[in-house]
């Protein structure tokens, strides 16, 4: 018999400053504002700043109000999700992501695994938009293959593209504004991540649908959507619908609810800026339950819009060093190699470690999580158990 999880709790707090989330330990989720985006003034700025650097410190997730996604942005791109995951099986695999070698489209129930389980949920995986011709592959970084046209279901959901599209163009701005607080946070230049973006950031969006499970199932293997994992980039920024699910995992290993909290979006940091930062901020596991199944017939199926904000392909993270002078360390003391390492992903064992260039380690985590397109497209490659990619002779 599995051993079950650890227990769980829920608190929010509208402030950063409680000692007890100023340890690893922590017991709440931090709910920040963003400041104006026209007309705020410096002691704004510098006191979100300061604010969203103790909640990346100390937590690695927070909400944020006052994001600037408008609330009819989202309810149309999810109601095209919706219509789009309400289709036949045969029409939604009309974009099936096994035909993307750039891990695009349709994925069914299960497709997907996380620390070598599959998930429990069904998406449609988007990014940026390139040619996707594969001709000189074999000279070209490896991550290049990442690069590839996405799949619409134009034929059946003709209003999903324009949805989709006009979604990742709001939440653009808001990463980007992210990071400019960040840098500030840091006692940086308001423009010091600019270059690890620069005009081709690597972004990637997951329309997820996750159908509820049998009471009976809840266990390790039925009881999740996703299993616990770490993201592999800067930024993860999440739309949810009322459902909930989403947990977050403190330094003492307890799982934290997250719920939805209306006119917020959830961000959490990536592993990539774990690493630039030496481990000053977190990336942090986190988790999704799957919703029970309801006496009266209803399908209380959550669903979700994950933005995930990205490095271009090339970056290759140097870590700040040293980080400039009053960041004080309020975690408990940092083993040396804390930063290089998360927790698993797809069948990597007890470790994950961290690649610095941001093509290579988005690579490896796709390939771990995809083995039928790594099978079908990239059977001239092969992930080893510490992240890296070597080609076949």
């Amino acid at each position: 018999m599995r051993r079950r999880p650890p227990p769980t709790r829920s608190r929010f707090s509208s402030s950063s400053s409680s000692s007890s989330s100023s340890l690893a330990a922590f017991q709440e989720i931090p709910i920040l504002s963003l400041p104006p985006a026209d007309g705020s003034t410096d002691l704004q700025e510098r006191d979100f700043a300061e604010r969203l650097r103790h909640a990346c410190h100390t937590v690695g997730f927070f909400y944020v109000r006052e994001h600037g996604v408008g609330g009819g942005t989202y309810s149309r791109a999810l109601a095209s999700s919706r219509a789009f995951f309400a289709l036949d099986l045969e029409s939604k695999l009309s974009i099936d992501y096994r035909n993307s070698p750039s891990f695009r489209g349709y994925m069914q129930l299960g497709t997907e695994n996380t620390a070598g389980r599959a998930d429990r949920r069904e998406q449609i995986e988007f990014g940026v938009e390139g040619g996707g011709d594969r001709a000189g592959c074999g000279r070209r970084p490896f991550y290049r293959r990442l690069e590839g046209p996405n799949q619409w279901p134009d034929e059946h959901v003709p209003s999903l593209r324009g949805d989709v599209s006009s979604f990742m163009s709001e939440m653009e701005v808001l990463a980007r504004r992210i990071m400019e607080y960040l840098a500030l946070g840091l006692r940086l230049p308001r423009s010091y991540f600019n270059d690890t973006f620069r005009d081709r950031p690597n972004v990637q969006l997951k329309i997820c649908r996750y159908p509820p499970v049998d009471a009976a199932s809840d266990d390790d293997d039925g009881g999740f959507g996703v299993g616990a994992h770490t993201d592999s980039g800067y930024l993860s920024l999440l739309l949810q619908d009322g459902v909930g699910g989403l947990q977050v995992q403190n330094g003492a290993g307890t799982w934290i609810d997250a719920p939805p909290i209306d006119r917020t979006v959830v961000v959490n940091l990536g592993e990539m800026l774990q690493l630039v930062t030496g481990g000053y901020f977190l990336a942090t596991p986190h988790r999704v339950r799957s919703g029970r199944v309801v006496g009266d017939g209803s399908d209380p199926a959550r669903y979700s819009l994950p933005y995930f904000w990205n490095p271009r392909l090339d970056f290759r993270a140097v870590p700040i060093d040293p980080l400039p002078p009053g960041l004080e360390w309020q975690r408990p003391d940092r083993a040396a190699d804390a930063a290089r390492r998360t927790s698993p992903h797809g069948d990597a064992g007890p470790e994950n470690r961290l690649l610095t260039c941001y093509g290579e380690n988005a690579f490896k985590s796709l390939a771990r999580s995809h083995p039928q397109v790594m099978r079908r497209h990239h059977s001239d490659l092969e992930v080893l158990r510490d992240g890296s990619v070597r080609a076949l002779t």
